[in-house]
């Protein structure tokens, strides 16, 4: 397995894209849901996507390859809100584990494939981890609480996830610092408990403006993490690929680690649907590479392997950005 990070010093690498906009493109029901293994499950299990690992994995398998087959080099889980707080509405909390070592197998053995075809093209696994179904509270009351809520939900997953055997955590749509910093100690009791090191990737969302949706800078986001042995920040989802370009340069001027940034389709509009085409948000993203600000480029919600395939062109022979301490 090649070090990613020196990778990333060489060039840029393609994270794919949407997983969840993918799979309801093939609208599953409750019976899809359910599967065999949950047939009795005695809540709805409609619309959790996580669940999907175990009882429709060719779904899942197919959007991996759809993504692998444009050209991913990181392909990410059917995890984002596979942790017990996301799970609770479902009744799922005891399946934490289940679900993510299933995502990170179904995955895992996808990337190897996919590199034992074609070895001069590594592929890599991305456990995504999202921000869970709290909103972490500004009282000082409730904050201890509130962290290790957090902190112990995603200790549960990571350790899943490293189980299962990702290269990567990827704790992405980071709204706060708080979630943003039980991750990061959830990733070192998982790693102590695991026995391995996993490099970490941190994406926050952010507003038109430039800021988490808390409120807080970029600055601040970068102060709060900045101790920890993070391989990237970056960011995703947000208002789409158009508005990012002035926060990217930010990011890139104060960031002592590589940059990452996966934006999602636009805003969708009151039905559900996304109208910023592939090509719209590669068009944005362009600059970004260009201008030399990034090291992982990718897509979110709204987007699709024609997007991943878009910047795999764009991406060839682009010069990545450098740390601060590189020459």
């Amino acid at each position: 397995m090649s070090d990613i990070g020196n990778i990333l010093g060489k060039r840029i690498l393609v994270l794919d894209g949407a997983m969840g906009t993918m799979i309801q493109r093939y609208a599953p029901d409750e019976a899809t849901f359910r599967g065999a293994y949950f047939v009795r499950h005695n809540t709805q299990l409609l619309g959790c996507y996580d669940i999907l690992n175990i009882t429709a994995p060719h779904i899942i398998n197919e959007i991996h390859c759809a993504y692998l087959d444009a050209g991913a080099d990181i392909i990410t889980t059917n995890t984002f809100n596979a942790n017990a707080l996301s799970l609770a509405p479902y009744n799922l909390q005891e399946h934490v584990s289940e679900i993510n070592i299933s995502a990170a197998t179904l995955a895992r053995q996808l990337a190897d494939k996919n590199t034992t075809h074609n070895p001069d093209k590594q592929r890599w696994v991305a456990g995504s981890v999202g921000p869970t179904a709290i909103n972490c509270s500004t009282s000082e009351a409730d904050a201890d609480k509130t962290f290790a809520l957090l902190a112990d939900a995603y200790t549960t997953q990571m350790e899943a996830l490293i189980a299962g055997g990702v290269d990567l955590l990827l704790v992405e749509t980071i709204c706060n610092l708080t979630t943003a910093q039980a991750a990061l100690y959830a990733v070192e009791c998982a790693m102590k408990r695991t026995q391995r090191t996993i490099p970490i990737m941190l994406s926050i969302t952010t507003t038109p403006e430039g800021t988490m949706l808390s409120g807080h800078t970029l600055d601040a986001f970068v102060t709060a993490v900045s101790r920890a042995p993070i391989l990237s920040v970056g960011i995703n989802c947000s208002y789409g690929a158009a508005t990012l370009l002035p926060q990217l340069r930010t990011l890139s001027r104060i960031s002592p680690y590589y940059i990452s940034v996966h934006p999602g389709a636009g805003i969708p509009d009151s039905s559900g649907v996304y109208h910023t085409t592939d090509a719209n948000t590669a068009d944005s993203m362009k600059s970004f590479i260009d201008e030399g600000l990034v090291n992982i480029v990718g897509g979110c919600c709204g987007t699709t392997p024609q997007l991943t395939a878009l910047l795999c062109q764009a991406t060839q022979g682009a010069t990545p950005r450098r740390l601060p301490t590189q020459p």
